[in-house]
């Protein structure tokens, strides 16, 4: 088809009009070649050499279905999961948006319409991490008798959850930390969930009867257990047994606590 010459502002017309009778069919050959079909209304472009293009088009037939944005089975909390475990098996540089999009079945646009750049999905997956961890750890805490049980459940859990999945290891301790010496927002981030898990294990530590420990010592020891728990993730990254991982764990903190 040629096309007429683009019309002016002056000599655009636009008006409602009643489906032709041959409408149900738009492919019909009844249509001249200066006629296309349009959305419901009659678009009529005058040009300077007095052509006219008639434009119907009905879109019940050949209604577009461009989906913008994510998927209908988008589902947020199983994409950061996914987007969670791509960083934690191969670290933040070394995941592409390509890696992450194939994780989570979605395209780029998808992706930054739901989470943002790639720094921003991390962002994203470092909190959904740390929510799943003390979701995974935090109840240990509540066993019943003195603190070192508790602790000795506390690192048992550690060790589940660094071991579970097919790659091991913390998102915070082993690959925040790469990250987070050229990155503030990142740095930020780990910074803040060491101090929480660090007020975890000082609020368990003073809750034992009768002792009398000063808090200092409490706090030194609190984040002796932090440390810890960072050397745990470590050793499940590189692939020690989990039942080795919980033995020492639990032999190096009944040394802080006793010390």
């Amino acid at each position: 088809m040629r096309l007429p010459t683009r019309p002016t502002a002056s000599t655009l017309v636009m008006r409602p009009v009643a489906p032709a009778p041959h409408a149900k069919d738009p492919m019909a050959g009844r249509r001249s070649k200066e006629s296309v079909d349009v959305i419901g209304v009659r678009l009529v472009f005058c040009t300077d050499q007095n052509k006219i293009w008639n434009a119907h088009i009905f879109a019940r037939r050949y209604k577009m279905n461009v989906r913008r944005g994510r998927p209908p089975a988008y589902d947020r909390d199983i994409a950061l999961g996914a987007i969670a475990s791509t960083f934690l098996a191969k670290g933040f540089s070394a995941t592409s948006l390509d890696d992450i999009a194939q994780a989570t079945g979605m395209n780029r646009p998808s992706l930054f319409s739901a989470f943002g750049n790639k720094k921003a999905m991390y962002l994203a997956a470092l909190a959904r991490f740390e929510q799943d961890m003390v979701l995974a750890v935090r109840p240990a805490l509540a066993t019943a008798g003195p603190p070192a049980l508790a602790i000795g459940a506390f690192f048992d859990a550690a060790a589940r959850f660094y071991c579970a999945g097919p790659a091991r290891g913390c998102l915070l301790f082993c690959t925040a930390v790469t990250e987070a010496p050229s990155d503030s927002d990142i740095r930020d981030t780990l910074a803040g969930a060491m101090e929480r898990i660090e007020g975890d294990l000082l609020q368990r530590l003073g809750d034992a009867p009768g002792d009398k420990s000063p808090l200092q010592v409490l706090t030194t020891q609190a984040s002796l257990l932090r440390a810890l728990l960072a050397d745990v993730a470590i050793k499940a990254r590189v692939g020690l047994d989990e039942a080795v991982l919980r033995s020492d764990a639990r032999a190096a903190a009944a040394l802080v606590l006793a010390g």
